[in-house]
């Protein structure tokens, strides 16, 4: 896996944490902004970059557990990337 490969993953795990953590233990204001933040910090991203980041997701779905394997294919649709 490639620097990039694990940065992504980082960015998919913060993601999924977001989703899928209980409301009881994280605003879900809180995670909004969040996930709102990470799909800000993607879109200067170049057009190559970007399709280097959907490929990633892509990839890197595969190594989890089904519900998570799917939110993780849907990162790419967050405004910006596409």
């Amino acid at each position: 896996m490639s620097d990039s490969d694990h940065l992504i993953k980082i960015i998919a795990n913060m993601a999924i944490f977001l989703e899928f953590t209980d409301e009881d233990l994280l605003c879900p204001d809180a995670a909004v902004e969040m996930m709102e933040s990470i799909a800000a910090g993607l879109q200067p991203l170049t057009d190559v970059g970007k399709a280097r980041v959907i490929e990633s997701f892509a990839e890197i779905a595969k190594s989890y557990r089904p519900d998570e394997a799917d939110f993780v294919k849907t990162l790419p649709d967050t405004p910006g990337l596409r």
